[in-house]
């Protein structure tokens, strides 16, 4: 059996894109679950995908996708808490954007009730991400301040959300001018990233609204340009940063002595490439601390714009351009 697809002429731009029968997604182990996908979220590591920079891992499907919300369509011996017909969305090392797609179990997770597969497809990946940054990396408390970069991304709206309204502490961020009004929706305090005369983007004006050295934990995915630096600036002693990617470039310049002075931690890490049993334990403690928070609506996911499958190439152009916040949808298969 064949499924339709998307597929790469070549790497390079969005252009590459087309749709193509391929064979039918199929489980692999007993662990797997088959998922007929309804609705595929994009994110920043596709495009590197799409131009060779991120090659899935091992044993993963080729095809585009981290993360989709669909109907189990089959399951293997070993899976007990799902059954076909179930409504559900899921983590991928690749595969998503497929009619179908096959995954371990343990990423998988129930979708929140009267949710659309739309806003479930935009959960997985960058609530994720946010939980293992704050959760597992920062260990946030209560009282605590968090600078999260990138406010009106996926991640960041994400990462604001569950810093206030899960943990109890207080969301900082930066996003470009055209961009506060959204992150004050997510954010107790919002800051302008635009230079200043000195070329600093941040530090001064987080000094100015919070103080001096009051960031317990920064979630990085720019690190480049001046930006690492200035995270160490704004850190309280025993800091951390948790890099996400290198959106400012890949050179940075970093005042070794206050990185020192600070006994400052820089943990750089990413999701798709932890072992099965990393991700199981992700998903579990976040289905359950913060499912309950999506279902009542205390969180939701941010939906920017919602493409057809076939219009994938629009979709990233979309996503690359400098008016898309919050999450962009593929919708693959009509409800």
């Amino acid at each position: 059996m064949t499924m339709k697809a998307i597929s790469l002429k070549e790497f390079g731009g969005p252009e590459n894109f087309f749709v193509q029968e391929v064979e039918k997604a199929a489980l692999r182990d007993e662990d797997d679950v088959l998922i007929k996908v309804m609705a595929a979220g994009l994110n920043r590591a596709d495009t590197l995908q799409r131009v060779g920079k991120y090659p899935p891992p091992p044993g993963d499907s080729e095809v585009l996708g981290l993360e989709v919300s669909g109907v189990v369509a089959e399951v293997g011996k070993n899976v007990k808490k799902f059954k076909p017909g179930d409504k559900v969305m899921s983590l991928l090392g690749g595969g998503g954007y497929a009619e179908y797609t096959v995954t371990h179990q343990g990423c998988v997770m129930p979708m929140p009730k009267n949710y659309s597969f739309i806003e479930a497809a935009a959960i997985p990946e960058a609530f994720l991400t946010a939980w293992q940054c704050l959760k597992f990396h920062g260990n946030v408390q209560k009282g605590q301040h968090v600078l999260v970069h990138a406010g009106a991304s996926g991640v960041g709206t994400a990462a604001c959300q569950l810093v206030e309204r899960h943990f109890g502490a207080t969301a900082v961020t930066t996003s470009s001018t055209g961009k506060i009004e959204i992150c004050k929706n997510f954010a107790s305090i919002c800051v302008d990233r635009t230079p200043d005369e000195t070329g600093l983007c941040f530090a001064p004006k987080i000094a100015q609204r919070v103080g001096e050295n009051a960031i317990d934990l920064v979630v990085d995915p720019v690190l480049g340009g001046s930006y690492l630096n200035e995270d160490v600036t704004v850190l309280k002693e025993g800091g951390m940063v948790v890099g996400l990617a290198f959106m400012g470039g890949m050179k940075t310049e970093v005042n070794l002595a206050a990185l020192f002075a600070k006994a400052t931690t820089v943990k750089c890490t990413k999701l798709r490439n932890k072992p099965a049993a990393y991700k199981e334990e992700l998903v579990r403690t976040f289905t359950e601390a913060v499912m309950p928070l999506l279902e009542d609506g205390t969180i939701k996911p941010v939906v920017d714009k919602v493409f057809p499958l076939a219009e994938v190439a629009e979709a990233h152009r979309h996503l690359e351009g400098s008016d898309a916040y919050g999450k962009v949808i593929l919708s693959v298969s009509e409800e």
